[in-house]
């Protein structure tokens, strides 16, 4: 029973005992859980948080990635776009979700599409990254450029490009290709190369027209070759203004010689503009040298021609002036001086000869009308220095200028005074031979009752003679002496008219042979009943048989009619005039002098006393014809005229004719 008791009691106790693990346990339990969902909830709220972060991160990144300056693609085998954000949605000008699963292809230019292509299958070939740059297709037809870097995954199943947009350098380095392609163009057009110099390095960077112009290939342009290259004339100049500007830092330009490789020579003009730093140092010389040989040959063609022309203005016995579009004188040549001698000037104006007293030139001017394109013919009569008339012969003509736009006016001026003279002397011809015709019927008027008048008293004085009672008269004593007288003096009349009527005779231009010392009688003859002529002593020395000389009388009697007559004037109170005429054996000339010792003519005048209307002698005593007549008539006989003169002491011409045939 005791045991069964015993039994009983363990299995109570055991019973209990369990029941209290049981309690112990299931309090540890709750225990544990209780930790268990205490840290499971701290778990919890830290994913929540770590979740929370890694949300605002991708939120974050995804921003970052969609808003990257850089348009991000992945692209399959085929150039199929998996992925794409907005930049490069934007790249591309379409919305993003309609760029999945299109083919990045179609969005290429279509020149540059076979590029792509090849570098899709290299990047997917090498797993390397790799770089091409193409042109995208828009719907809006602006041009994008974009760089392309791409490398496949690890996967092998796509790659991952970066799509950056250099549409502004691309367009940059177009519009510097441009210009550089347009400078060299410029340059090459022009013939100016450019360099530039670093003074320290001695680096040296040219143009492809310097090179050119230089005949240089790039290797061989070094510095010492192109100063080399300076004409051995020029070298030392071109070197010390060169060293003045590396030194000094000032720009200068220069005009020098190259003598080349093959020995010719180029002229260049090159401007060199130095950098300096801010402490005043030479950093940099920058120049350009243009090639200007041309331009010299021009210039010297140009001043061959501007000589030429000068030559043919010189050779031109009329004066020619070329008057610019605001009639400025731009051009004369050397016979302007003697008709305005103080007047013509280049940089002169048509007032100065035409209007010197009107402040704006009138609309007769000539200058004026040739410059709005007419032709205009006038004249001018000029009064020079001593009273001397010119009169001048004025045509305008106007010089067009390709452009039409500014005329110009060419002026020829002719001396006519001769012509003029010429006509004045027909004129005044005219009315001598008026004078002389009605002279000559006078004379003859005369003639024939002095014929009566000296027959009359011969025979008076043959009456007295043969009748003895006549003589006897007492109341006729005095007849023969004044019947004498008439005679005498009646063939003195008659000999007189007989010279006035061969010195009036009109002259018909033939050539015979005549005495000059007859010539010189006759003459005197005339002179002898002029009123000047009592105060005139004159001597005659002429040499007895000289040759007969080829001339026109008439007109070799108005020569020594002119010098004797000027010879007796230039003697005021008393004087002599001495008449010489001679002939040397062998000789084919006859010479005639003709001396006086009266006031004589100036130093300063004497050239000018050949000249028409130049006279000495007060108003209303002399026209100014007679030696210009003179001087010219000897001339046509092929003769010459020469004048010795000395102030106060007189007067020597000596008149030089031909023997011969003229």
């Amino acid at each position: 029973m005791k045991s069964i008791s015993t039994d009983k009691s363990e299995r109570s106790t055991k019973k209990n005992s369990e029941h209290h693990r049981s309690i112990v346990n299931t309090s540890l339990l709750q225990k544990n859980t209780r930790i268990r969902q205490n840290e499971l909830e701290r778990q919890i709220e830290e994913l929540r948080l770590a979740n929370a972060e890694l949300e605002a991160s991708r939120n974050k990144y995804a921003l970052l990635y969609d808003f990257a300056p850089v348009g991000y693609f992945t692209f399959d085998h085929q150039g199929v776009i998996r992925t794409v954000n907005l930049t490069g949605a934007n790249l591309l000008g379409i919305d993003r979700s309609l760029l999945i699963n299109r083919f990045f292809e179609d969005f290429v230019a279509a020149k540059d599409r076979c590029a792509f292509s090849e570098f899709l299958q290299t990047v997917f070939a090498s797993h390397d990254k790799m770089t091409c740059r193409l042109k995208l297709s828009r719907n809006d037809n602006r041009s994008v450029f974009v760089r392309i870097e791409a490398m496949a995954a690890e996967s092998g199943d796509e790659c991952h490009a970066a799509l950056v947009d250099i549409t502004e350098r691309k367009l940059a380095d177009e519009a510097l290709r441009e210009s550089e392609y347009n400078l060299a163009k410029a340059q090459y057009m022009s013939h100016v190369g450019s360099w530039r110099s670093d003074p320290l390095t001695g680096e040296l960077r040219v143009s492809d027209e310097l090179l050119r112009i230089m005949r240089f290939s790039r290797e061989e342009a070094t510095q010492e070759a192109i100063a080399d290259l300076i004409h051995p004339e020029d070298r030392e100049l071109v070197l010390s203004r060169l060293r003045q500007g590396t030194e000094q830092g000032t720009s200068y330009e220069i005009e020098h010689r190259l003598l080349l490789k093959d020995g010719t020579t180029k002229w260049v003009y090159t401007i060199v503009e130095p950098s300096v730093n801010i402490a005043r140092q030479v950093v940099r010389l920058y120049g350009t040298t243009q090639d200007i040989s041309e331009r010299k040959r021009a210039e010297v063609r140009l001043r061959n021609k501007k000589n030429e022309l000068q030559a043919i203005f010189d050779s031109v016995n009329d004066g020619v002036i070329v008057f610019d579009h605001a009639g400025t004188v731009q051009n004369l040549n050397h016979v302007c001086p003697q008709f305005f001698p103080d007047k013509v000037l280049p940089g002169g104006s048509c007032r100065d000869i035409f209007h010197p007293e009107l402040a704006v030139s009138p609309h007769s001017c000539p200058v004026e009308l040739a410059l709005s394109g007419e032709r205009v013919e006038t004249s001018l009569v000029l009064t020079q220095p001593g009273n001397i008339i010119r009169y001048i012969d004025i045509t305008a003509n106007p010089i067009h200028d390709a452009l039409g736009e500014k005329t110009r006016a060419l002026l020829f001026l002719r001396d006519v005074t001769l012509k003029r003279v010429q006509e004045l002397q027909l004129i005044q011809t005219d009315k001598m031979s008026s004078i002389g015709v009605l002279a000559t019927g006078v004379a003859h008027e005369i003639n024939n009752p002095l014929t009566s008048v000296a027959g009359y008293a011969e025979a008076l004085l043959r009456r007295f003679s043969e009748d003895p009672q006549l003589l006897n008269d007492s109341r006729l004593d005095i007849f023969p002496r004044y019947l004498e007288v008439i005679v005498r003096e009646s063939y003195q009349c008659k000999k007189i008219i007989g010279s006035l009527l061969n010195f009036g005779r009109k002259s018909n231009g033939v050539i015979g042979r005549a005495d000059i010392n007859g010539i010189l009688q006759e003459i005197l003859e005339l002179l002898h009943h002029q009123s000047n002529y009592k105060n005139v002593e004159v001597a005659i020395n002429v040499q007895e048989n000289i040759p007969l000389i080829q001339c026109d009388q008439s007109e070799l009697r108005q020569i020594f009619m002119n010098l004797l007559l000027n010879a007796c004037h230039a003697i005021s109170d008393s004087g002599l005039v001495e008449i010489t005429t001679k002939h040397s054996a062998g000789e084919q000339s006859v010479y005639v002098q003709i001396r006086d010792t009266g006031c004589g003519i100036a130093p300063e005048i004497i050239d000018q006393i050949w000249d028409p209307f130049f006279t000495t002698k007060e108003p209303g005593k002399g026209t100014g014809l007679g030696l210009a007549l003179t001087y010219n008539i000897v001339k046509r006989h092929g003769g010459e005229i020469s004048v010795k003169s000395t102030v106060g002491e007189g007067s020597q011409f000596t008149v030089r004719l031909p023997v011969g045939l003229m």
